[in-house]
């Protein structure tokens, strides 16, 4: 669960070549690059990949970070657990008038803060028809409010109305006759006059923002951005105002954006490709199996009418929380945000009714063939945390494929020299069930064939004699290093706790992953792998090169 509560900020995009990377370090299976205006603005989407290293803040002194990094480096975990002690004490949370939950956590000297406001709906939440709804709302949550973005809100708004009649009529504006496209671009012309185009990230900039962006994933949409302490209600009043007023201006061309970005990600890019045939058919009933940025058929069916609706049914108080952590003043700061948050009205909590997928009855295969070199993921069924066998799972993952001393590097890599390199992640989700992907490309004149026997026969070995003591303790080093690191960053931080809340009811999960996670034993690690290591269990994806 640490790994993905880690890489959560990522949307559903395969990467180029292998999977992606460690937490933070790297590439996620989904991303989402968007040119906003001059600035650019990296977003992620479901598995999202090439996710830059979230911001890391002055505010935890370096002291203190190498001293927690010795800590996990001499294996003292009774030290690091007394680390993540004291930050747990030290956090406050309130719920507002209307149900939003808000977390803050002080620390630091330095006058600055990390804002995070994340919504419980991603790709899981979609149904067929309406793929991608979820991260191309993300994009529009960037266009501005009644407010922001507008020189005449009132003459807008009759515009955008009749721009949403046409395309009623018109299949979301895929089918305009000569009348309606005249008219169509018409109202755009007039509208181009009246937007201010990048309104809401200039008014940021001005206030000294730094890493402004947003996510879609499977689960989740967040918000996020690093700013100095004097901007802390500029912050409350603009990321409310996006959720009580949002206006959806220029939407048909940003969905056009996103069908770029889908193109390049996707249908332009083998890793891309593999990844979304993998997850079609790892996953043949629950939503796991559309790629968060969504099918090429049902963006372009979308209207900014759908997204209003959306909205109004996801962006609603029991869905959101608020995370705030620097330079925080919890009891006066909380009476700001209620000022602000709480305009959101109140809504009926979310009821999911999300298809089970069921078990899996036999090895499933898929071959892309395509002019790209030859590419092999596997991808094992397992549970999900809160499941206790959700840690023992990662660190096995670990010890399997996390360095250059583990099994199948050792193995497929440097001995017999059939792979560039290889990867593990787990995803792609952490709501529901998900997978353990191990990734591989192949290096010439080798076949994808050769490359699976071989991994199977370390695989088959592996589960035979489990993991030795030292491996275990290497690759839980490995895990709290990563953890420990991660503490530095209050972006980092702020969105752990949100997103822990939303998806486990309690911003300490990923503290409670952590402390299970010490406890691993090697006899656990016998077992997960003697219990999710099985061929019946797995979907293998291969590229083949075209001939």
């Amino acid at each position: 669960m640490l790994h993905r509560i880690l890489k959560i900020a990522r949307p559903d995009f395969a990467p180029s070549g292998l999977l992606p990377g460690k937490p933070l370090l790297g590439r996620s299976l989904d991303s989402d690059f968007v040119l906003k205006g001059q600035s650019r603005i990296v977003r992620s989407v479901g598995s999202t990949w090439c996710l830059p290293r979230l911001f890391h803040t002055l505010t935890c002194s370096l002291i203190v970070i190498a001293l927690m990094m010795s800590m996990v480096c001499a294996a003292r975990a009774d030290d690091s657990t007394s680390a993540l002690s004291e930050m747990v004490s030290k956090v406050k949370t309130f719920t507002l008038s209307n149900g939003i939950k808000v977390i803050f956590y002080q620390r630091g000297e330095a006058p600055i803060f990390a804002g995070a406001v994340v919504v419980r709906v991603g790709g899981s939440d979609e149904v067929m028809g309406q793929t991608g709804i979820s991260h191309l709302f993300e994009h529009m949550a960037f266009k501005g409010t009644t407010s922001v973005g507008t020189k005449d809100y009132s003459a807008e708004r009759r515009l955008l109305a009749r721009l949403e009649q046409i395309a009623a009529d018109s299949h979301a504006g895929q089918n305009l006759s000569p009348e309606q496209r005249k008219e169509w671009e018409a109202i755009h012309e007039k509208l181009r006059n009246l937007w201010i185009s990048d309104d809401f990230t200039a008014r940021y900039e001005k206030n000294g923002a730094v890493g402004q962006n947003a996510t879609t994933d499977k689960e989740f949409t967040k918000y996020f951005v690093n700013l100095p302490r004097s901007a802390f209600e500029f912050w409350c009043e603009m990321e409310s105002d996006r959720l009580v007023e949002p206006v959806l201006r220029q939407f048909y061309q940003e969905r056009d954006v996103v069908l770029e970005e889908r193109r390049m990600r996707f249908e332009d890019d083998p890793g891309g490709k593999l990844y979304e045939l993998l997850l079609g058919v790892a996953y043949q009933r629950h939503p796991y199996r559309a790629p968060v940025i969504g099918y090429e058929r049902d963006l372009r069916a979308l209207t900014a009418s759908q997204l209003e609706t959306f909205r109004k049914r996801f962006y609603v108080p029991s869905n959101i929380v608020v995370s705030v952590v620097g330079r925080v003043n919890p009891d006066a700061d909380i009476k700001i945000i209620e000022k602000y948050f709480g305009r959101l009205p109140t809504a009926p909590d979310i009821v999911r009714d999300i298809s089970d997928e069921g078990p899996q009855e036999g090895e499933r295969r898929v071959q892309l063939k395509m002019a790209a070199s030859p590419e092999v993921v596997v991808a094992y069924r397992k549970p999900n945390y809160p499941d206790l066998d959700d840690p023992p799972i990662s660190v096995m993952a670990e010890i399997l494929a996390g360095g250059k001393t583990s099994p199948l590097y050792s193995e497929l890599v440097k001995r017999r020299q059939l792979v560039a390199s290889i990867s593990e992640e787990e995803g792609p989700g952490i709501a529901y069930p998900n997978l353990l992907m191990f990734g591989a490309s192949v290096k010439a004149p080798h076949s994808t064939e050769q490359v699976i026997n071989a991994f199977d026969s370390v695989i088959r070995r592996f589960v035979k004699t489990g993991a030795t003591e030292e491996q275990l303790e290497i690759a839980k080093r490995s895990i709290g290093m990563e953890y420990l690191g991660h503490l530095s960053s209050n972006q980092s931080l702020a969105l752990d706790f949100a997103t822990s809340q939303l998806a486990y009811g309690t911003w300490k999960a990923s503290v409670e992953w952590y402390d299970q996670m010490l406890k691993v034993s090697v006899d656990d690690i016998k077992r997960v792998a003697t219990k999710y290591l099985a061929p019946d269990q797995r979907t293998i994806a291969t590229i083949e090169r075209a001939e």
